[in-house]
């Protein structure tokens, strides 16, 4: 797992002064509050997150957040799954990766985000609306990315592999 929503997440009910929120690792979130933990998704780390109006909120029916994520080696593969009740626009690097505006609550499942991961400093971002006037007051977001890694051998393998190559020598040196 890469990044999963939880208490660690920034997150505002204000809309951002800047547009550079979602693009920008250095943006400064600082007034951002940290999230507030809803409930499990059930089958994922992620938590279901949202504003410290919390999951009936009148008032805070939108929710800007985002959360930073460092890789020091790129994966095979990333796959992002999520949620928004009910709305909600995702980003990674400042990329739209997910535009959900049907009005109902929606996961996304076994998105690949593989092209829009980078080494160093990754964000995550996205905002969510509650359709409040449809299905009353429900809010909530669980984001969650996995990703595959290329496995690196161990040191006995390279020993186990030095002393079958140096085997291999002195047999071949034995038969000439």
């Amino acid at each position: 797992m890469l990044t999963a929503t939880d208490s660690s997440w920034k997150i505002t009910a204000s809309a951002p002064s800047a547009v550079d929120w979602k693009s920008n690792a250095a943006f400064d979130d600082s007034a951002w509050q940290s999230a507030t933990e809803l409930a499990s998704w059930p089958g994922y780390a992620a938590k279901v997150i949202w504003s410290s109006g919390g999951q009936y909120s009148q008032t805070e029916t939108q929710v800007w957040a985002r959360s930073i994520f460092n890789l020091s080696t790129l994966p095979l593969s990333a796959v992002l799954n999520g949620g928004f009740d009910d709305d909600g626009d995702l980003f990674i690097n400042g990329i739209l990766v997910v535009s959900n505006h049907n009005g109902y609550a929606d996961s996304f499942l076994n998105i690949d985000v593989t092209p829009y991961l980078a080494t160093g400093n990754n964000l995550i971002a996205f905002t969510a609306t509650d359709n409040y006037l449809v299905w009353g007051y429900n809010h909530g977001a669980a984001v969650q990315v996995d990703a595959t890694f290329a496995q690196v051998p161990e040191p006995a393998t390279f020993a186990l592999l030095g002393l079958g190559l140096a085997g291999l020598g002195l047999m071949r040196r034995r038969t000439a």
